[in-house]
């Protein structure tokens, strides 16, 4: 009896010791910062650039590598609210800084075609179409957000010269084949090019036109073929787009290689002239999710379409990017933040710095860079409390109960 009682005693404490253990595993991390960050914090401050985006002018100055890349691309987590009012900041700056620049889209070629013709001042019912087929399926992108900056590009391109405006060029993989077709052949009379609408449509039905000729359904073999192509039609055309968090690294994801390092290396096709803008989010971001990528007891009473969740790279048990820390007291009381983390003498060349991740949702996720965070990207951008996206249609449920107290005023104001 007495070896039972101690067998059960000695149980007892390993299970104490491995919950004590879990409990204690992701504040690992956070003490590992706190040693060995100064020279970070100096190299954040003195790369620290506030973003305003309520001003006309918000403060974007990345210096000639990014404002004379071939190709910048800005990168999130798809759901927070704040990225598209930055994505419409960033593409108004790019229409009156630097060479012309075409919005190489996350988009397949026929909703570039409908987005088109919607900002060129034409019917906005086949854009419409687009977010409704989205909604469909609760994508992120079924968002009003989103719709109200097609309303502004349509805005500014009307302001700007024909050779100046901004079009979508939609090179994703087709999502519909049927709906598809019809719409790329025989194909606008327009020479294809990217100084008209009608040339900048031509693009668009000939990368639909190769994208229905290929049997793959692989995003990617439809991706690299179609940037091929835009390449061979204007070897100098620059471009800029917001795509996926994991296509903007330039270094692998969990072994595989996103978008920006199959672009940016060697014999690329944007060899060395690729441009990368990382969006964080800290301290209270809402995030607009598809319910049905959630698990039930997320969902509340009813059936929501899409959930409001907290989604924080400065959450210690759940999702926490190494020297994040640093991040906070460089920012200030800055609401966004725009860091470089490449260049001489950057101590991001090397170690885990944002660039390593940590927390139980990233350990059931799985999410490891191939590299430092100056191989990475080029650029963090930081944003505090950006609420999640609002549905184009549904229902929402908030988890936290706070999605109307959250939310940045200078949002709202670019979005309107």
């Amino acid at each position: 009896m007495k070896f039972v009682l101690k067998l059960l005693g000695g149980l007892a404490a390993l299970i104490v010791l491995a919950i004590t253990g879990l409990i204690a595993w992701p504040f690992i991390p956070v003490v590992q910062d706190r040693f060995g960050g100064a020279e970070h914090l100096a190299w954040l401050e003195e790369h620290r650039t506030e973003i305003d985006l309520a001003a006309s002018d918000p403060g974007f100055d990345f210096g000639p590598d990014v404002h004379e890349a071939r190709f910048v691309i800005l990168t999130e987590i798809h759901g927070f609210r704040a990225v598209q009012a930055l994505d419409l900041a960033l593409v108004e700056h790019f229409a009156e800084a630097g060479p012309a620049r075409t919005y190489l889209a996350e988009l397949g070629p026929g909703q570039a075609l409908a987005f088109n013709t919607m900002i060129s001042g034409g019917d906005e019912a086949p854009a419409r179409a687009v977010f409704d087929a989205w909604a469909e399926t609760t994508a992120q992108w079924a968002n009003q957000e989103f719709f109200r900056k097609l309303e502004r590009l349509r805005d500014l391109n009307a302001s700007l010269p024909e050779d100046r405006r901004i079009w979508f060029v939609g090179v994703d993989a087709p999502f519909d084949r049927d709906q598809l077709a019809p719409l790329v052949a025989p194909g606008p009379d327009a020479e294809p090019g990217f100084d008209s609408f009608a040339a900048v449509q031509a693009v668009n039905a000939q990368l639909g036109r190769a994208a229905l000729e290929r049997e793959s359904n692989n995003r990617y073999t439809h991706i690299l073929a179609n940037i091929e192509l835009l390449d061979s039609l204007d070897p100098e055309r620059a471009f800029y787009g917001l795509w996926g968090l994991f296509h903007g690294s330039k270094t692998t994801v969990n072994g595989a290689e996103p978008l920006a390092l199959r672009l940016n290396r060697e014999g690329g096709v944007f060899q060395d002239e690729v441009a990368t803008l990382t969006t964080l989010c800290v301290d209270g971001c809402l995030n607009m999710m598809p319910a049905q990528a959630l698990p039930g007891f997320l969902h509340g009473e009813g059936d929501p379409d899409y959930i409001y969740i907290p989604n924080n790279f400065d959450e210690v048990m759940l999702a926490r990017l190494r020297g994040i820390n640093q991040v906070k007291a460089a920012m200030g009381e800055a609401d966004i933040a725009a860091f470089r983390v490449d260049g001489d003498g950057s101590p991001y060349a090397s170690g885990q710095r944002l660039s390593g991740v940590s927390g139980y949702l990233m350990a059931l996720q799985g999410w490891e860079y191939g590299g430092p965070a100056a191989e990475v990207t080029d650029h963090f951008i930081v944003m505090r409390n950006s609420a999640g996206l609002t549905p184009w249609n549904g229902t929402v449920h908030d988890v936290t109960g706070r999605a109307g107290e959250t939310g940045l005023e200078s949002v709202s104001a670019r979005l309107q």
